[in-house]
This record gives C-alpha cells, structure tokens and sequence, in this order.
C-alpha cells in the first residue's frame, strides 16, 4: 500500500475526532454540561467543515495533515481563549497524544515546543491570577509533568506506531486479496472468448461481455436493462421452459439451440445455463454462457457426405463392373433382336433396350464417386467453357421460348481445373434450369468477381422453384424429384466443385424460380 494512502487514513481518522469533539460539545452545551454562556466555537466549526470539502476534492495528502494539525490547534487555542478555565489547558497536552497517531518525530518535537510556548504565553497573558501564585516548586513539578508527558507520547508513538502497521499491513492483505480476486474475476469477464451474458429474474439483460457483443451485434449500452430476442421464434416456447427451469435451480450444460442475431440471421449455438444465488441461497439472476458451433455443424455435416461419398464409391467399386459385363452381353443380343423389323417383340426389345442404356448411366454416375478423378489441372478460361456450353443449348431454349439474358460483369476469368469437369457441372444446372421451365421463361447467367479471390458464376431461373425439403436433400445420393432421374447428378456436381476448391450454394423460392451460384478460385492472368 502506498504511503499516500496511509496518510489519507489516518487524516480521515483525525477529521473524524475533530468533528466528533466539536459535535460533543454542541450537546453538552445543549443541556448545559458545559456553561451555557460558553459560546459553540462557530469558527472551529466552518474550519471543520472546510476540512471536509478539502477531503472530498482530494487534495494532497501532507496539505491536508498540516491543515488539520492547524485546525486543531487553533480550536483548542479559541476554546481556551473564550473561557477562564485554566485546566483546558490539558487539552494541548492531549493533542500531542493525539498527534502521536502519525508516527512522525518531526510533528511531535515541534509540536511539543509550540505547545510549551503556547503554555507559558497563555499563563504570561491569559492567566495573571494564577501566574502570580505560582512558585518555583510549582515550576519544577510543571517542567517535570511535562516531560513525562512527552516521554508517554513517545512510548505512545511506538506503540501505535507498532499497532497500526499490524493493523495496516492486515488491512493491506486482505485488499490486495479482494482486489486480486475481483481483477481476475473482470479479465476472465471480458476476455473470455465464449459469449457470456448475465439476466435478472424477469430476463432483461444485466451485463454482457465483449465475446456476446460479437457473437450477437448486440452492444452493451444497447442491451442493458432490455429483454432482447436472442432465439429464434420457434425456439420461444422452448426458452421459456428453460427460464422456469433455472427459476426453479435447475441448469443446463452444453445444450444446443438456434439462436439469432441482431441482425435477424440464425446460428447454432450451445449454450450452458446457470442460476446465480446470494449468500442465503436465493437466486438473484442468471447466466447465459453461449459458444458458435456453426463450424462443427458444418464440418460435422462434410464428414457425414464424405462417408456417404466413400460408402457410395466402395458401392459403386463393387457393383459396377460386376453388373457392366453380363449387360454387355445382354446389350449385344438385344441389340441382334431389334434388327429384325419383322419380330412381334419389337416393342419389348426397344424397351430393354431404352432400359440397358439407363443402367450404363447410372453405372458411369456410379463409377465418377467410386474413386477420385485423376485430374490434371491445367488453367482455363470460364469465360469460353460457358459461352460454348450457352451455345450448345440454344436451339433448345428457342424450342421451348426461353429467353437467355448474359451478364458479364468480367472477362478472361482464369480458373484452374479439369474444364471437362466444369462443364459436366454447368450442363447439369442448365439442364435442370430448362427442365423447370415448362414453356415461356427467362434463365439469366451472371458472371463476375468477388472480394475473396473468387469468380462467381449464377445461374438463376423463373421456373416453379423447390421446397426447402427438397433444398435439404438435393446433395443426398439418389434423391430426386424426376421420373426419370438418378439422384446423383447434383451430388457429383458438388463433389466435383468442392474437389476444385470451390462452393456451390442454392437459394429456391417454391414457385418463384431457383438460383443456383458456383464460386471458384480464380488465377492472375
């Protein structure tokens, strides 16, 4: 503890005695303990309470000791002076005990001298009477009580000197573990890296730390003593439970949900509740630690379509070549069968035939995830496998009156990749764009450049769009909504765009079209 600090301790003791001594004497005076002509020392009183003012703007530490040693001597000396009572004189003898507290040998001595001269003044001036009965026997017993008095005052010194360092250094222990505490307990507070928020019992928010301020945009000065939404609406119920359940000292550890940002945006959090009590076992409120585990949900998500991927290809490694040869065989006589026109089961034969052919495209979709492609990289233009691919659907798309609209926001993007690949992609979305078009519509392509290194390539349409069911599962292998479909082409066309590093998202409105949006990795020209 610093030496400033002790000292304001003790002024503010010695500021205590001094407006406790000038209250004392106001009551005594009331009911007339003391003379009632003896006046209540006005003075002494304003100087005290300038003292005060001085204490509490926090002036310096030395300035104020001086002050009140000032202060106190003078009241002593204007008491002294407004009676004709000699014994208060003792009084500037126990000032000296009294300044004894700040432990200092300069204030004693010079105080004791000053308090001798003040003595023999007032005696000389103030008190003639008792000054001519005074004999030398008298002077000697003065002079001798009056060291005493200053040998007592120094015992006193060093043994209050003693006390109040124990007492000091007790004090300064116990702070230093409080403040140690409290210091740790705020730097765990706000630098926590997982978002903690603190509630009242009618769930209006109380504090926040940095983390929640991120995790939800909620800022703290905006928050505070409000009930924010922080979940989702079809999770309110849900929440409400969980309140009435840390109402009733229950908690929750690592729980999952769908919270909601400031924004309006969602995300998955997991979250750990707890009730707050006091000291008597009450719960005064509650807290909310919540971590984002959108990435594991994701991650989680990728390896459950990477097993999927790897069951599909051990599948696909298996069955495919087992199956392809016998077809072969069954392909070549069904194929001697329909050449002669003349056979009654023509019909039938040009059926299996219809079929035989979609086993080998469900064996070569099968094949394309049974192992990785052995892709060599070379950099291409996107530009040019697009504009080609448009090319090769244009008759169609005049066919069914389907109007083609171009947005080239940039050109000569560079991409590096199997460009066979890429176009296997693209042929699948247009293709599925046409499809959704039952006649008279619009397919926009829009290409250009993101913030991130990226060439972005949407493809939008005014089609009858897709349920959000059919949103969640159209990279599910064999899902599909076509009489004639697979169910692997968009799951080969994502496996294909994430194996060039790139994303492919869907955003379908049922009814109103789809848009489907591929970001790949560009290169510098």
């Amino acid at each position: 503890m610093k030496h400033s600090t002790i000292l304001r301790k003790r002024n503010q003791f010695v500021l205590f005695l001094f407006a406790t001594g000038l209250i004392i004497h106001a009551i005594l005076s009331s009911i007339h303990l003391i003379n009632y002509d003896v006046p209540f020392p006005f003075t002494a009183s304003i100087y005290c309470v300038l003292l005060l003012v001085c204490s509490a703007l926090h002036i310096n530490e030395y300035v104020m000791r001086i002050l009140l040693i000032i202060g106190l001597n003078g009241s002593i000396i204007l008491l002294i002076m407004q009676t004709n009572y000699i014994y208060q004189l003792v009084f500037l003898i126990l000032l000296l005990f009294l300044l004894a507290i700040y432990q200092s040998l300069w204030i004693n001595l010079s105080m004791f001298i000053v308090t001798i001269i003040q003595i023999i003044l007032l005696i000389e001036y103030r008190y003639t009477i008792f000054r001519n009965s005074i004999t030398d026997t008298d002077i000697a017993l003065f002079t001798i009580i009056l060291f005493i008095v200053a040998i007592i005052g120094f015992m006193q010194t060093v043994y209050i000197n003693n006390s109040w360092k124990k007492m000091e250094s007790h004090s300064d222990s116990l702070e230093k573990a409080f403040l140690s505490k409290e210091a740790y307990l705020n730097l765990f507070f706000e630098n926590a890296k997982d978002s903690i928020a603190v509630f009242d019992l009618e769930n209006k928010i109380i504090t926040v730390n940095p983390a929640f301020e991120k995790l939800y945009g909620w800022k703290k000065r905006e928050c505070i003593g409000k009930a924010v939404p922080l979940v989702s609406p079809e999770y309110i119920n849900l929440a409400k439970e969980r309140c009435n359940h840390l109402l009733n000292s229950g908690s929750f550890d690592m729980l999952e949900s769908k919270d909601m940002r400031k924004d309006g945006t969602y995300f998955d959090a997991q979250m750990t509740l707890s009730p707050i009590f006091d000291y008597n076992g009450k719960i005064i409120a509650t807290s909310v630690i919540t971590r984002d585990i959108s990435y594991k949900k994701e991650a989680e998500k990728l390896i459950i379509q990477s097993e999927k991927l790897k069951a599909i290809g051990e599948i696909a490694a298996g069955v495919a070549h087992e199956v392809r040869n016998p077809l072969t065989v069954i392909s070549g006589f069904v194929q001697m069968m329909n050449n002669d026109k003349s056979s009654p089961y023509a019909f039938y034969t040009n059926l299996i035939e219809a079929e035989i052919d979609r086993i080998n495209l469900i064996i070569s979709e099968f094949l394309v995830l049974s192992k990785p492609h052995a892709m060599q990289p070379k950099v291409f233009k996107i530009d040019k496998v697009i504009s080609d691919i448009l090319t090769l659907y244009q008759p169609e798309l005049q066919l069914k009156n389907i109007e083609l609209i171009q947005n080239w926001n940039t050109n000569n993007m560079m991409i590096k990749g199997d460009a066979n690949q890429i176009k296997q992609v693209i042929i699948n979305i247009i293709k599925n764009a046409v499809e959704a078009i039952e006649k008279d519509g619009n397919i926009s392509v829009t290409v250009e450049k993101t913030a991130n290194q990226f060439c972005s390539i949407c493809f939008s349409d005014d089609g009858g769009g897709m349920e959000k069911e059919v949103i969640e599962h159209i990279f599910k292998p064999f899902y599909t909504t076509k009489t004639e479909g697979t169910g692997l082409g968009m799951m080969i066309s994502e496996k294909i765009i994430q194996e060039h590093e790139g994303q492919i998202t869907i955003d379908s409105e049922y009814g109103k079209g789809t848009s489907i949006t591929i970001k790949l990795p560009y290169v510098d020209n």
